[in-house]
């Protein structure tokens, strides 16, 4: 059997359409064949962040990679970090117990819905945002008890929480999916606790982060938009929860300049 080569690879990669987990498991993987051909991975990281240029994961795997003395080490950590990210268990354990009002969440993403998921003792309200987002089809498949309801009937139940989970972050901006700003306008009153959800590499630098905002201008092509952290009460994490002007705590990834000079 023919071993298929690590370019082959990301023209594989580069049709990726699953979660997030799997595409950094499928980079890693590719990007690992690369320890000892420096020129190749440069090459390899510009091509799959030309190809995900909207996916903050891929952009800190490739910073953490190109920045290390060992490659190949490097990108086999950053997917272990990945796949074991806490954040989950971190947010079920935090959220309240026993607790009477609904909690809300945006959607049903990946990370606040393994959340829930785990927590069948609490009233979750599963927020629809605008077109039919794949959200629908994960909160069919798992096994959670959340209803699905829209912004009127979340907002008659009066939710003491809403989640929100970000896409990808700055230290002090995060991108969320389009839509998600007119949801808060109308779900957030005085006494609302909104906690944003920001798993493992979600968070960039500032200069990264720049040059990956400047790649996916306008936001809306992408369907993302744009709010400030300060929106949030807390940021939820693999750590636990953060205020949102220690959001640059969370920052774990280099500046590779060799991904700037991409722009």
């Amino acid at each position: 059997m023919l071993a298929v080569q690590p370019f082959e690879r990301l023209r594989y990669i580069a049709r990726h359409a699953g979660d997030d987990r799997t595409l950094v498991a499928e980079a890693a993987d590719c990007l690992a064949a690369f320890d000892d051909d420096l020129p190749g991975l440069v090459v390899a990281c510009r091509r799959l962040i030309d190809h995900h240029t909207d996916a903050p994961l891929l952009w800190w795997l490739c910073a953490r990679v190109l920045a290390a003395p060992d490659p190949s080490d490097a990108a086999w950590e950053a997917e272990g970090l990945v796949r074991d990210d806490h954040t989950p268990g971190r947010l079920a354990g935090l959220l309240p117990f026993p607790h009477d009002p609904p909690i809300a969440v945006i959607g049903w993403p990946e990370l606040a819905g393994e959340a829930l998921g785990s927590r069948p003792d609490l009233d979750v309200l599963a927020v629809r945002g605008p077109g039919d987002d794949p959200w629908r089809r994960r909160l069919a498949r798992s096994d959670a008890t959340a209803r699905p309801v829209d912004v009127v009937e979340a907002m008659a139940c009066e939710p003491s929480h809403v989640l929100v989970e970000i896409t990808g972050a700055s230290p002090d901006e995060v991108l969320v999916p389009l839509g998600t700003k007119a949801l808060l306008d109308e779900l957030v009153r005085p006494t609302t606790i909104v906690w944003l959800v920001a798993g493992v590499g979600r968070v960039l630098p500032a200069r990264l982060y720049t040059a990956m905002r400047a790649r996916i201008d306008p936001l809306e092509d992408h369907g993302l938009e744009a709010v400030d952290v300060q929106v949030a009460d807390r940021i939820a994490g693999p750590t636990g929860l953060e205020r949102p002007e220690r959001m640059v705590r969370r920052v774990d990834a280099p500046v590779a300049p060799e991904l700037l000079r991409a722009v």
